[in-house]
């Protein structure tokens, strides 16, 4: 071989011996690169992980404070409840009581119209009876004067 064409051969080997130099510093940085990007996601899905675990236990934390306030609040309107419905059987009683007053009331007028009528009715039987007698009185006299 020529001189020159053992200088090509040298120099492309040495090119070569670059390239694979330059490939394998390459293939060394990306898996440094590589493993270096592994950790980090890792690192990443274990901090998201714990977010996660956290997240879920202030959602479970929430969960029971907003049973807790549910409970509450189904106890208050419950006593709500109940006050009403005795406001409104106390209203009704109320109601009822007046009723039933107001009926005495009108039974107690009744009877006392009807004393006074009974009392009138005994006042006309004894006026009746007066006027009887008188009228017999006068009969008698009328005959007793003839005879």
């Amino acid at each position: 071989m020529s001189d020159t064409a053992e200088r090509l051969k040298k120099m492309a080997e040495d090119k070569l011996s670059c390239v694979h130099e330059y490939i394998e510093k390459a293939r060394s940085e990306l898996e440094v690169s590589l493993d270096k990007c592994k950790d980090e996601v890792e690192d990443m899905i274990g901090q998201l992980k714990n977010d996660l675990v956290a997240k879920k236990h202030q959602a479970d934390a929430n969960k029971t404070k907003i049973e807790k306030t549910v409970i509450k609040q189904k106890e208050v309107i419950g006593t709500k409840f109940s006050e009403l419905k005795e406001k409104v059987e106390s209203k009704k009683d109320e109601k009822v009581r007046k009723r039933v007053l107001v009926k005495a009331e009108k039974a107690e007028k009744h009877a006392e119209l009807c004393m006074d009528y009974a009392s009138l009715a005994v006042v006309e039987a004894e006026i009746a009876c007066l006027e009887a007698a008188q009228a017999r009185l006068k009969a008698e006299e009328i005959l007793g004067s003839e005879d």
